[in-house]
């Protein structure tokens, strides 16, 4: 019997708690490249099923971040199968001040990954304002991720973009000069 598969009997005889659904995340190895986009699914206290397109190493660390709950997990690979992967959790980290320096990468993919969100959205036909308000991507957001992307330059041009598409959204109203592009690192540190 193999006891590695998602199809195995076991997984039913599970005594934790588990929460089925669909939440969106990156996936990104450990040293923070090659970073692709998964689908979380089958969450427990422990671990969770994603979907991707990879294929990942059983054992590999890698590091999930779940977009929608601002939440990032250091998590080991335990079963693969197509195009799906079993993530065992390691550690968990809260996408805020306390996210440790070596970490600030993932605020980068957390920005990339919800204007992609967003983007794919207004593609479809979504208005733009509620595009960007379903993915909480607002310019509150983008000012709390700004302290973050001092010395990554391609963060801070992604925080530009995403400052204008969003003055783009609010442009009847012009927005306070404070809170404008041009300023958005001057967060001090």
């Amino acid at each position: 019997m193999d006891v590695n598969g998602p199809d195995n009997v076991a997984l039913e005889k599970r005594k934790l708690p588990r929460k089925m659904g669909v939440l969106t995340g990156v996936l990104v190895d450990a040293n923070g490249e090659d970073p692709a986009d998964c689908t979380i699914r089958d969450v427990n206290i422990l671990g969770v099923a994603v979907t991707h397109p990879k294929k990942l190493p059983i054992g590999m660390q890698i590091y999930l971040l779940d977009t929608g709950g601002h939440a990032a997990y250091l998590a080991r690979v335990v079963w693969n199968g197509p195009g799906r992967s079993g993530l065992l959790f390691v550690r968990r980290y809260t996408m805020g001040l306390g996210l440790p320096f070596r970490l600030k990468f993932l605020w980068r993919l957390l920005l990339e990954a919800k204007l992609r969100q967003a983007e794919r959205a207004i593609a479809s036909g979504v208005k733009a304002e509620l595009a960007f308000s379903s993915v909480g991507l607002t310019r509150e957001h983008v000012h709390r991720m700004a302290p973050h992307a001092h010395a990554d330059l391609s963060f801070q041009r992604l925080l530009r973009r995403t400052i204008r598409l969003l003055d783009g959204v609010a442009s009847p109203r012009r927005r306070p000069r404070a809170l404008g592009s041009d300023q958005v690192f001057d967060q001090g540190g």
